[in-house]
């Protein structure tokens, strides 16, 4: 098979996405860094809490101590201003214990995501044992169109590189290449409106899309190497073949020998 030199022609396609598990193994290690650092501070939290709960009961202790020892005002009030800082102390108790209970569903839920990751991550990793590769599969047979590359017994359609004869250098195409032996250069292909087809003059003579080895991108191959793929007046004429498909999976097409130009 040819190397496929990067290229914008190429889209998404060139190179693989292999890279994912690697992204994901970079990555995943400071998570589960962040994950331990928030069960420290849970930790921390619930120290806290629990140095409060033992003050709030001394301080109740105190203030029925007090309360039992003496009946004067003084101490009365001492005893009422202990109070109110111990149900202060509750609220403040009873706070903490929800943010723990909010901390503990969060871990929880970051436990499962971080188990997720893991499984994705070893599942991605086993697909890509292999060194990825970072090449398009374009056949070895060139020609001046797809016909040619037909002729020369090509039998696969596929990515391939034609040389039209007023071309001054090769040009990737898709071929699509039929049990009949008949090779056909795809102009354009339209199917789920991925590709936006509302360009402007200079776009459509460039040519822009994806091309893909297994035709499931869309793109406009461009003017200008339309034009050098029909302008050839000594080969074989030209075909136009046009196919359509409804979303009930119905195909009709139509032929044209007219002249391109």
């Amino acid at each position: 098979m040819a190397i496929c030199n990067p290229n914008n022609a190429f889209g998404k396609y060139c190179p693989t996405t292999c890279g994912v598990a690697e992204y994901l193994s970079k990555y995943h290690s400071d998570a589960d860094t962040d994950l331990e650092s928030m069960l420290r501070d849970l930790e921390i939290i619930s120290n806290w809490t629990q140095g409060a709960e033992q003050t709030a009961e001394f301080m109740k202790d105190s203030v029925t101590l007090a309360q039992k020892s003496s009946t004067s005002d003084m101490y009365y009030k001492k005893s009422s201003n202990m109070l109110d800082d111990v149900t202060r102390f509750q609220l403040t108790i009873f706070q903490q214990e929800q943010d723990i209970i909010k901390l503990q569903h969060l871990i929880s839920s970051n436990e499962e995501k971080m188990a997720n990751l893991k499984r994705l991550a070893m599942v991605l990793q086993e697909k890509c044992d292999k060194p990825c590769k970072d090449e398009v599969e374009i056949q070895t047979i060139t020609g001046k169109d797809c016909q040619d590359i037909a002729n020369k017994g090509a039998i696969i359609s596929g990515l391939y590189f034609v040389k039209p004869a007023l071309a001054t250098e090769q040009f990737l195409v898709y071929c699509e290449i039929d049990s009949f032996g008949r090779g056909f250069t795809v102009i354009q292909r339209r199917r789920d409106g991925s590709v936006d087809f509302g360009k402007d003059w200079i776009q459509y003579k460039e040519g822009f899309g994806y091309l893909s080895p297994d035709d499931t991108t869309e793109f406009w191959l461009g003017n200008e190497k339309i034009h050098l793929l029909t302008a050839d007046t000594s080969s074989i004429p030209n075909v136009l073949r046009i196919e359509l498909i409804d979303w009930a999976g119905n195909k009709k097409c139509a032929h044209s020998n007219s002249k391109i130009i």
